[in-house]
């Protein structure tokens, strides 16, 4: 009588003494990383935490601290200065520092100017969100919020002055054009472009609260304020 009887994999295979064994290693090793992964992950954000607010400069007054500020960018003033400084020369802000005021001429436009545009910025005054600052000979992007800083940007004219006082000179602009272009359209403003250039803009209409797919562009060409030199 033949017997039935079924022999298993590990009394077959003398290997399976090997493979069994490292299988069941392998399977508790992830079961283990996976666990320890999940219950310090909070730790291991806390301390992250700790150490970038550690590691990262807070935010400063630029306008404030410099040795020599130029008083509301008066006209007398503005004339007087040189036609380049060395970028070197500069401090040259981060994110959340204030490194100006900006005003324009026929309206009530008068707000600080941060270096970035968060939201806690944009809460503080006009945040530069494009590709430059004045005097770089770039596209300079400002925004402001529609209901506090920029709202009165609506009674911006042809014609009128812009004037953004940094810490290290003054400078103006003239506006040129008003657009309403949706918030999405990047032919509102182009980065690439190799001459001074500033763009203002908010969200449209003034009175809205909440998102708003449009934005108002005041867009305004270079007039004065000293180059800064990245040769020297």
């Amino acid at each position: 009588m033949q017997s039935n009887k079924k022999h298993s994999f590990v009394r077959r295979s003398p290997l399976a003494y090997v493979v069994v064994p490292l299988v069941f290693t392998a399977i508790s090793a992830v079961i283990f990383f996976t666990t320890t992964k999940i219950l310090l992950a909070p730790y291991q954000a806390l301390i992250s935490w700790v150490l970038t607010t550690t590691e990262v400069a807070q935010p400063q007054d630029l306008l404030a601290n410099a040795a020599t500020v130029i008083n509301g960018g008066a006209a007398e003033e503005a004339s007087s200065q040189p036609d380049s400084i060395p970028l070197s020369s500069v401090t040259y802000p981060t994110v959340g520092d204030r490194y100006a005021t900006i005003t324009v001429s026929g309206t009530n436009v008068d707000a600080p100017v941060f270096y970035g545009d968060t939201n806690k910025i944009l809460n503080q005054g006009v945040g530069t969100s494009g590709a430059g600052i004045p005097g770089e000979s770039k596209t300079i992007l400002m925004a402001g919020h529609n209901n506090t800083f920029f709202n009165d940007l609506q009674h911006a004219e042809v014609g009128a002055t812009v004037t953004i006082t940094t810490h290290y000179g003054v400078y103006t602009y003239e506006v040129t054009e008003m657009k309403v272009m949706d918030y999405q359209d990047e032919t509102s403003y182009d980065f690439s472009r190799t001459d001074e250039n500033l763009i203002l803009y908010t969200c449209y209409p003034f009175d809205a609260l909440g998102f708003t797919p449009n934005r108002y562009f005041v867009y305004a060409k270079y007039v004065s304020g000293p180059v800064l030199d990245k040769n020297s």
